[in-house]
């Protein structure tokens, strides 16, 4: 009987251990899960940036709302800062107030955020297959973008479109 309580006390101490060891190994996971949210989050920012900027044409509450203190641009026609943004793309929205994006794919890995975008300066327009890429801080604000634009052909060889 004494070698049965034993067992069953030293089965609820390797037990009790085994439970440790599982919550030790959680905080691992929760570190994931934080640079899982983190992802998460950027990518909810970048997709509300965009349709507030390009979308509803909020230029300067997109950039205030999402775009950080420093912010380097690679695309070569406009220049960095939140301001240059604001004046780059305030002027194109404001001359094409039918103009909308339509996000096809929104991709996020670490710091980085991929938006596939068909860009229709009018709803009849084919308009132009883009690729935004944005880096961003630990805030969750925009710090670096980069872009490739290609237009829209009214056919492609193999049949398939961009999107």
């Amino acid at each position: 009987m004494k070698a049965l309580i034993l067992s069953l006390v030293l089965a609820s101490v390797a037990l009790t251990g085994c439970q440790t060891v599982s919550n030790v190994a959680n905080p691992a996971k929760a570190s994931v899960s934080t640079a899982q949210s983190k992802t998460e989050r950027n990518k909810a920012n970048a997709i509300a940036f965009y349709d507030l900027a390009f979308n509803q044409h909020k230029v300067q509450e997109a950039a205030d709302k999402y775009i950080g203190d420093v912010y380097l641009q690679h695309n070569p026609m406009v220049a960095d800062g939140k301001e240059a943004f604001v004046k780059g793309i305030g002027g194109f929205v404001s001359q094409a107030p039918q103009a909308r994006s339509h996000i096809k794919r929104a991709i996020a890995e670490g710091d980085l955020v991929v938006l596939h975008i068909h860009s229709q300066p009018t709803p009849d327009s084919l308009g132009s297959a883009v690729v935004d890429i944005f880096r961003f801080d630990d805030n969750g604000k925009i710090v670096e973008h980069w872009d490739t634009i290609q237009a829209v052909p009214e056919k492609t060889v193999s049949g398939r479109t961009m999107f």
